[in-house]
């Protein structure tokens, strides 16, 4: 099982947050040249608001997770994404929400 696929399957919002909290930590240890931006790197998260926005930033700078190369410099972008991507959609379903489509890549 995966990070993304445990996060998908979490029933509670604290699970999740736990999840995206480890991620950020061993993300923190491991990339040490700091290919992951600063700001995505911070804890804690503050929240969906806070997620949405680190999915949105990291759009808008790397474009769509498909789209990207596939250097070693990219890949945790890529990574990162689909994690909080999916943590966000699984926050939105848990609330019974609909998730609102995140800004596109230019």
């Amino acid at each position: 099982m995966t990070l993304t696929d445990a996060i998908r399957a979490a029933s509670t919002r604290h699970e999740i947050y736990f999840l995206l909290t480890s991620y950020v930590e061993a993300v923190r240890y491991c990339d040490k040249l700091c290919y992951l931006p600063a700001p995505m790197r911070d804890l804690p998260i503050m929240g969906m608001d806070d997620l949405k926005a680190r999915v949105e930033e990291l759009k808008l700078k790397f474009g769509e997770p498909s789209t990207m190369p596939d250097s070693k410099d990219l890949m945790i972008i890529r990574e990162t994404l689909g994690i909080f991507g999916a943590a966000l959609g699984r926050l939105y379903s848990l609330d019974g929400g609909v998730p609102q489509p995140l800004a596109k890549a230019a």
